[in-house]
């Protein structure tokens, strides 16, 4: 009988994100026995790309724990205020004065229109593209680790990153086989480019932004490429078993409607699909800001702990006892 065929879904969030995708995998491996990296497939989006990446280039779930508890030895010999201090170079701002703020604010609304508005359309003379700039920030941090860590090659192992592309309204789903060619950590950094917020990742003729504006996870990619057992991490959706109430749900509803629809379709192809996502308590925990730049140990703690209550129960006992048998 041959292996069932894995697929690891890793959600956007942001920076909230990030720290709720390290509790959980590391739960994952320490109470669920599935280290991530040996997934058949990961297809990440935004913030599950980054954590994808780092995966596949020989990351382990300790280190993104460790990143998100500010203990990683890449931190070693900085104190508290350096370790703020980098993350708030995830939002370096792009503007130093009220006329190049209305410059890169046109710009930058142009960006969300056309990525709410997924539609083809020509490309934005190079002329209006340097006048108008879409992004009212920079990742200098997060681009500066990119470069450093993630190599210009793609891993062996299947990595899909989703981005969208706001010329032709298109998701690229990078690599894939068949996708445009590029580095691995221009992939990763085109997947978080959020409309507005980070500039767009030009690719060829392609101009491309957050993947999460087209879905917060893409499952069912995995489906597609024939994943018999989907594990999916999702930051922006809720756990239904400890919903949180409605108005707290509005912000997370488009992700968890996405969601329901590529499980239809996942399951409708015959995969299992196990889903961990945050409850209801640490949705309050996030807050509306998914950007934020504290409370990064208190989410992965959090996330930790209620994916090893997941993890324990029947249906992921079996699922995951499948795998190791």
């Amino acid at each position: 009988m041959n292996a069932p065929r894995v697929g690891l879904v890793l959600g956007a969030g942001g920076t909230v994100g990030l720290c709720y995708h390290a509790g959980v995998l590391r739960a994952l491996e320490e109470v669920g026995g599935f280290a991530a990296n040996d997934a058949d497939l990961i297809v990440g989006t935004s913030a599950g790309s980054v954590v994808g990446a780092y995966l596949r280039v020989g990351w382990t779930t300790e280190d993104l724990w460790k990143m998100a508890m500010g203990t990683h030895p890449i931190l070693a010999g900085l104190d508290q205020a350096e370790i703020d201090a980098r993350r708030a170079n995830l939002f370096t701002p792009n503007f130093r004065s009220m006329p190049e703020l209305v410059r890169r604010g046109l710009g930058s609304a142009f960006v969300v229109a056309r990525s709410v508005w997924r539609l083809p359309a020509p490309v934005a003379p190079a002329v209006l593209r340097n006048v108008f700039p879409g992004g009212l920030f920079d990742m200098t941090e997060g681009a500066r680790r990119f470069t450093e860590d993630l190599p210009q090659g793609w891993p062996d192992r299947p990595l899909w990153l989703c981005a969208v592309d706001i010329v032709s309204g298109r998701r690229i789903v990078l690599g894939r086989p068949g996708s445009p060619l590029t580095s691995l950590h221009t992939a990763v950094t085109a997947s978080c480019a959020v409309p507005g917020f980070y500039q767009p990742v030009r690719v060829g003729n392609m101009t491309l932004v957050d993947g999460g504006v087209r879905s917060t996870t893409n499952l069912e990619l995995a489906a597609r490429d024939n994943c018999d057992l989907i594990i999916g991490v999702v930051p922006m959706a809720w756990d239904t078993s400890a919903a949180p109430c409605a108005i707290e749900q509005l912000p997370r509803r488009y992700a968890a409607r996405k969601l329901a629809t590529e499980m239809l379709e996942a399951k409708a192809r015959g995969s299992q699909v196990l889903l961990l996502r945050p409850t209801a308590a640490e949705t309050r925990l996030h807050g509306l800001n998914m950007m934020r730049r504290q409370g990064w140990e208190e989410i992965a703690s959090a996330a930790y702990d209620n994916a090893a209550r997941i993890l324990d129960t029947p249906r992921f006992r079996n699922a995951l006892g499948a795998l190791a048998a």
